[in-house]
């Protein structure tokens, strides 16, 4: 799974201006987080200006000194982690990023995708937490066919193995674990990008979706 996992590494200031100079682009995640809280992105607006970016707000600071104090004011006491930011795929501007639920029946029994969609950041919003950025679900296809994604054929077949190989590693660690909701991002080539993986997943962005087909088979899942 290698090649679907985003650099990652422990937040330092001398670690966060490394990544800042070889992407330009970098996001700051908590560790063990949930619902996008706490999830900041940083941009290098040269001439020593750095934007940050924070839920809606988006502030410019000078230097690298006063960037650090600030990014460090807003995070929330757990350990931060950095990557690259993922050119997500994008739907009128807006970014977009993929929910799989994979399950399964018993610590012996195989893993299943039971479900995708399409969770598309609110308007300002860099997170694609549909509670937190008021954003919305959309099912995958559509939100493929509408995005600024160059999706290969393959695309779905690739989300699936994806998802069942991080399953797969997951479950061997958690022995107990029957439910992943993973989040996976696409870029605009058409490659899936792990983000996060929710033990506990909200079923409730499956509700939203006028087809109930997936809803159906994720409670059938869990009985």
């Amino acid at each position: 799974m290698r090649d679907y996992l985003p650099a990652t590494r422990l937040f330092s200031p001398e670690t966060l201006w490394k990544y800042v100079d070889d992407y330009e682009k970098v996001m700051l995640k908590p560790s063990g987080g949930g619902g996008g809280a706490g999830i900041i992105q940083l941009t290098d607006k040269g001439k020593n200006r750095y934007l940050v970016h924070a839920g809606n707000a988006r502030r410019v600071v000078e230097g690298r000194e006063k960037t650090v104090a600030y990014v460090k004011s807003l995070f929330r006491p757990k350990t931060y982690l950095l990557q690259p930011l993922i050119p997500l795929g994008r739907i009128n501007g807006r970014p977009f990023d993929v929910r799989v639920m994979v399950q399964r029946t018993g610590s012996k029994s195989p893993w299943l995708v039971t479900g995708w969609l399409a969770k598309l950041a609110g308007p300002g919003f860099v997170v694609t937490n549909v509670a937190r950025s008021r954003g919305r679900v959309l099912p995958l296809q559509t939100a493929i066919r509408l995005s600024n994604v160059s999706a290969p054929k393959h695309l779905q077949e690739e989300i699936s193995q994806v998802a069942l190989a991080a399953a797969s590693a997951l479950g061997k660690a958690y022995p107990t674990l029957r439910g992943i909701g993973l989040d996976l991002g696409i870029d605009v080539e058409g490659k899936p990008w792990i983000i996060e993986a929710n033990f506990r997943p909200s079923l409730s962005l499956f509700r939203k979706l006028k087809d109930q087909t997936f809803y159906r088979k994720i409670i059938a899942m869990q009985k």
